[in-house]
């Protein structure tokens, strides 16, 4: 391999959708055995650029170069074969299937005139064995059956069955387990190191970049606004890039004043959970922070009565709450907004429009008929006060990015005034950009004297939003932080 060989080259590379640029003249070199990182915020290009150099759309203009020649995808299949391989986001497996069918759709092993499934199983085993993302791993149960990380495994174990000379990979460890994610990357670095492997790898984890990368592209606003090298990594540097603005104007300042108590918690225990004790006041953000399986998900299903608890007390507003249901606590305006918006927070064959009402939708249009262009009037609204970017309301939920539809499942639940509101988690998978804007409107909800319960996996945007934090061990609350006592010394010795 010559030294900076380059394999890839877009030119000028352009592409809109339905009058909004999503790509605008990116100008991306790739070197052969390098591992470059794209990122920049949800909306910013990624999947569209990668869309284009891997054949699943049809540019508008520009130029692609792969190997020294001038490449016009008929599909992407055609880019599969001469060796570009799109590892999806969204995995594209058909799930009547099983996951060694999936990896092998379309080159079938045929005993006589029958598909061989036992040799498909057989490669597919072969193929789990070489590339061990996982280490106990079905490839025979149907992909309708499979968890979300096991479809992710299967689609990146079909795109490196191709042998592929550039891997791209789009949020690959999204759905991933920790332990399966540092698999991927010693695959990745492997193959790079023994094969030249190239690689372009999106993530919203900068520390995950880091680790991987060699280089990194950022892309703002469709187009490309920086090329960095891995001597110049710099966390700092690289939001900066990606979001226009300073690290220090990142978290919105805290609450310097809180009213009334509105929610106080009182020897609350379960299963999962023993004896807690927190209060919430109007204006204020109050963290719960600990370890995966610490309780502080649990807690805050049993507060909204999706979970039993079996003794303490819960006073909302004033008053004890006794029996909890759902539907009460959504009447009494306290609100939960998970975190996992695939799972809980969305409804895959609705549009837009239809998941940002649907919560609310017997409040906002009360009769047995849904009046659609009143439903589309609120919907647009809703997604204009949460700078939701769509291009037609009544399109599927999934058309949109990551970080948009996680503002849907925030928007839906604030179309109803409300008192409280426990977010657990609401920035896991999002990109710098929506982060900080969900940041802004917590603070807005603050300054409306709401108050907040909020769930964190990233100890710095605990540090950064939160008024106070209880810190949760082996389901209780080890630690009350405020004021200077939040930072990441204290937290980690009483969660560890």
């Amino acid at each position: 391999m010559k030294e900076n060989e380059v394999i890839l080259e877009c030119r000028n590379l352009s592409k809109s959708f339905e009058g909004v640029q999503a790509v605008r003249e990116v100008n991306l070199t790739i070197r052969k055995g390098s591992i470059v990182g794209l990122v920049g915020e949800n909306g910013a290009g990624k999947s569209t650029l990668v869309k284009l150099i891997a054949g699943e759309y049809i540019r508008d203009n520009g130029e692609i170069i792969y190997k020294e020649n001038k490449v016009f995808w008929k599909n992407p299949y055609e880019a599969l074969k001469a060796g570009i391989g799109l590892v999806h986001q969204r995995p594209l497996l058909i799930s009547e299937l099983t996951g060694a069918e999936n990896i092998f759709l379309g080159r079938e092993f045929i005993k006589g005139f029958i598909v061989d499934n036992k040799k498909i199983l057989e490669k597919s085993k072969q193929l789990l064995k070489k590339y061990p993302i996982s280490i106990e791993f079905d490839l025979n149960k149907k992909v309708s059956d499979m968890t979300a990380a096991e479809r992710q495994i299967v689609e990146i174990i079909k795109i490196l069955s191709f042998n592929p000379e550039i891997l791209i990979l789009d949020e690959p460890t999204a759905s991933l387990t920790e332990r399966e994610s540092k698999n991927l990357f010693s695959i990745i670095k492997k193959l790079n190191s023994s094969r030249q492997l190239t690689c372009i790898f999106i993530s919203h984890e900068l520390d995950e970049v880091f680790e991987l990368c060699s280089e990194i592209v950022v892309l703002r606003n469709a187009k490309k606004v920086g090329n960095v090298e891995k001597v110049d990594f710099e966390k700092d540097k690289i939001i900066h890039l990606i979001i226009n603005r300073d690290l220090s104007e990142f978290y919105p300042p805290k609450s310097t004043r809180k009213g009334k108590c509105i929610l106080e918690i009182n020897n609350l225990t379960s299963r999962t959970f023993h004896h807690i004790n927190i209060k919430v006041h109007e204006g204020e953000i109050v963290g719960l922070y600990g370890l995966i399986g610490a309780g502080m998900s649990e807690l805050a299903e049993s507060i909204f009565g999706l979970r039993d608890y079996s003794e303490g007390t819960i006073i909302y507003n004033g008053e004890e709450m006794k029996n909890i249901q759902v539907n009460d606590m959504i009447d009494k305006g306290l609100y939960l907004i998970p975190g996992d918006r695939i799972k809980n927070g969305l409804f895959s064959k609705f549009s837009i429009g239809e998941n940002i009402t649907i919560t609310h939708l017997n409040y906002l249009i009360p009769r047995f008929l849904i009046n659609k262009h009143k439903e589309n009037i609120i919907s647009v609204k809703a997604a204009h006060e949460f700078g939701i970017v769509y291009s037609n309301i009544n399109r599927n939920i999934f058309t949109l990015s990551g970080g948009n539809q996680q503002k849907v499942v925030v928007a839906k639940w604030l179309l109803k005034d409300s008192k409280l509101l426990i977010f657990d988690d609401p920035t896991v998978g999002i990109d710098i950009g929506t982060k900080r804007e969900i940041y802004l409107m917590l603070r807005r909800l603050t300054k409306e004297g709401k108050g907040i319960i909020f769930i964190s996996s990233e100890i710095s945007e605990m540090i950064g939003i939160a008024d106070r934090i209880y810190t949760m061990r082996n389901g209780k609350i080890t630690e009350e932080l405020i004021g200077d006592r939040i930072n990441q010394r204290n937290i980690l010795q009483n969660i560890l």
